[in-house]
């Protein structure tokens, strides 16, 4: 993501080519990206985890809850990694988009973003594996509690429950950042667009005032 990269930031692209080059452009600098922003996904880990222990470990009717801590940890997640990024100068900056702007390209972010969040789902359905596994194991036992069956499970499964949503949710960090290289494309083709849209009309508008110049 740095200057000299391949990848040109102000370049006008289309909604398919975002979404491929972001990815690449996710993956060719991953080691660098993890290295600036590791302590921010131990962050994310932390409060994902603490969302994923309310429900099984202190209550099962804490389930909304922890699924809305969980929502907040990731939008805190790309919007402090995006800044972080910009900072250290990781990742260009293009200015700000006027709101009419994103709405004239309304369809191309909503297409980047609706695949972006389709991959990110597929990910993070196998990274929860382990989290949902442990999960229905917690749920079980509580389950056989209440019927008056003593608990099954040893002792130290629940510092084993701990550990494993500490590290699914330190990987969900990362596969939840991959949106960033599509959406980080997709937002320098806008502004692309924008400026050569201005140049052009700037352009038209001194030729007509030259045509029709008295």
């Amino acid at each position: 993501m740095e200057k000299e990269n391949e990848f040109v930031l102000m370049k006008s692209r289309s909604s398919q080519a975002c979404i491929r080059e972001g990815y690449q452009l996710f993956t060719s600098g991953f080691r660098q990206i993890f290295r600036k922003t590791w302590p921010l996904a131990a962050v994310f880990a932390i409060i994902s985890a603490t969302a994923s222990a309310l429900p099984v470990l202190v209550s099962p009717t804490l389930l909304l809850p922890g699924m809305l801590l969980g929502l907040i940890a990731v939008v805190l997640l790309l919007i402090a990694t995006s800044k972080r990024l910009h900072k250290l100068q990781i990742m260009q900056s293009t200015g700000p988009i006027k709101a009419k702007t994103w709405m004239r390209y309304l369809g191309m972010v909503m297409l980047i973003w609706i695949v972006c969040l389709f991959v990110v789902s597929i990910l993070v359905m196998f990274t929860c594996l382990p989290t949902i596994i442990m999960m229905a194991a917690n749920w079980e036992s509580q389950i056989g509690m209440l019927n008056g069956d003593p608990s099954g499970l040893p002792e130290y499964v629940r510092w084993m429950t701990i550990i494993v949503f500490l590290l699914a949710g330190f990987i969900q960090a990362y596969v939840w950042l991959t949106i960033l290289g599509p959406t980080y494309l997709m937002r320098g083709s806008i502004a692309q667009r924008d400026k050569e849209k201005k140049e052009f009309n700037k352009i038209k508008n001194e030729e007509k005032a030259i045509i029709y110049r008295p």
